[in-house]
């Protein structure tokens, strides 16, 4: 038996501003909101939790890592899969208009717009909802980048808005792209899966010899192919992963700085602080004190 469900339409003026076409958030999910449709592209991504996405009259499954590309006038709705606390459904949601996206293939992705036009351009003009999976936590840095900026409003934020959207498109299309059995593919997805393996454990980072291992190549073959896909080296790379944790820290609170050097691995101070200012140009505390 089809279940009929009470469809409302949601306008972006709700939350577009004149000079502002796009409009990020963070919510909880619950079993409130109707299912509706927009006048505006959604890009919806599961943070936390566990639910149901129910999209025109398909329902899916969804869990940390899911991705959604929906079209102007396709109708959706999250639903938590349960209502106590323990088990939030979080989302990010990214909106913005048609011809917001027009102007970012324009700006942004001038080089690859034949390639985007096959995927993104086609869904929003047969209001083609489009699914993905991240696979290497991809996806919830630009979320959070994208959320942190629109709420700063910061100097040259809209370029930065600008840049996670076009960065999020490009790794959507990769990760449809990449289902071709091809080696060097394969092997790119890999070397990617390490990397993000990487920025996952700084406290207790892989040597290289096992990083190498974990690829089943020499450690010359790695060291090549970072420096190639990176432009850095293995313990060049694994410092980066480090002190970009270690930002994303202070930005997040106000724990002592020496417990979020120890919380990725460092114990020696004097070396963290000559370290952190080396690869941002200032001290951990001036650092903490300009992202306020």
């Amino acid at each position: 038996m089809t279940i009929k469900r009470s469809i409302i339409e949601t306008p972006g003026d709700q939350f577009f501003l004149p000079e502002l076409p796009l409009y990020v958030n963070r919510v909880h999910e619950s079993f409130e909101m109707l299912q509706h449709t927009h006048d505006f592209i959604e890009i919806s991504y599961v943070a936390e939790g566990s639910g149901a996405h129910y999209i025109d009259n398909t329902s899916l499954p969804v869990s940390k890592g899911d991705l959604f590309f929906i079209p102007v006038g396709v109708s959706h709705v999250f639903r938590p899969s349960s209502i106590a606390q323990k088990k939030n459904l979080v989302v990010y949601n990214c909106i913005f208009t048609q011809e917001w996206l027009n102007q970012l293939f324009h700006s942004q992705l001038n080089g690859s717009k034949e390639e985007f036009n096959v995927l993104f351009t086609q869904a929003t003009e047969q209001s083609t909802w489009l699914s993905f999976k991240e696979r290497n936590g991809e996806f919830q840095p630009l979320f959070e980048r994208l959320h942190f900026e629109y709420n700063a409003h910061r100097s040259g934020f809209m370029t930065i808005l600008q840049t996670c959207v076009a960065q999020l498109l490009v790794y959507m299309y990769r990760s449809k792209m990449d289902f071709t059995p091809e080696a060097s593919k394969a092997s790119l997805q890999d070397l990617d899966s390490l990397l993000a393996h990487i920025r996952g454990h700084c406290s207790s980072p892989i040597s290289l010899t096992e990083a190498a291992a974990r690829l089943t190549i020499s450690e010359r073959q790695l060291h090549r192919q970072l420096k190639k896909h990176t432009g850095m080296s293995f313990m060049e790379y694994v410092q980066h992963a480090r002190i970009e944790a270690c930002c994303q820290q202070l930005r997040a609170n106000n724990h002592k700085i020496s417990d979020v050097a120890a919380s990725v691995g460092y114990q020696d101070m004097k070396f963290f602080n000559q370290l952190f200012k080396k690869m941002t140009g200032v001290t951990p505390s001036q650092y903490r004190q300009q992202n306020k």
